[in-house]
């Protein structure tokens, strides 16, 4: 297997990433100001997944990749007419998504139909609070890691 295989085989299966039912269309960004730009003018609940980055370790014998995935599930409502319970409803709602997002990629992770996670394990997972990323979005991040 080439050596970056399993890294342009993730990056494919994120460019073709979707969630069910959702209307969301993720965007796919490279950096921050990346990031920001691609979201200056969108609205409503949003789906932000960074390239994946692999790491390597190990010597020469035994080298051992794993693969790093963000996600940033974000809606930008914060203003004036904010309160307390509008807050507390937008992290309840978008917490969901990120649950949907979090059971695909695991999913997905241990399925033999999926071929392009295939020979990939999920190994961890966290899942952040976010509060005005990417020029005033707030929500939740999701950072995995794939073996």
């Amino acid at each position: 297997m080439r050596r970056l295989e399993r890294l342009r085989r993730v990056n494919e299966y994120l460019s073709g990433f979707r969630i069910p039912d959702s209307g969301i269309v993720p965007l796919v960004a490279v950096s921050q100001a990346d990031a920001t730009g691609r979201l200056t003018g969108m609205s409503g609940d949003q789906l932000l997944i960074a390239r994946p980055e692999l790491h390597q370790g190990g010597d020469s014998d035994r080298c051992r990749d794993s693969i790093s995935l963000a996600f940033f599930v974000l809606a930008k409502e914060y203003g004036p007419a904010t309160t307390p319970e509008s807050e507390d409803g937008m992290f309840r709602r978008l917490l969901d998504i990120a649950d949907r997002v979090l059971s695909r990629v695991a999913e997905d992770s241990s399925s033999p139909v999926c071929g392009l996670l295939s020979g990939l394990s999920l190994t961890s997972a966290d899942v952040v609070p976010e509060y005005s990323l990417f020029g005033g979005w707030s929500g939740w991040s999701i950072d995995i890691t794939l073996e």
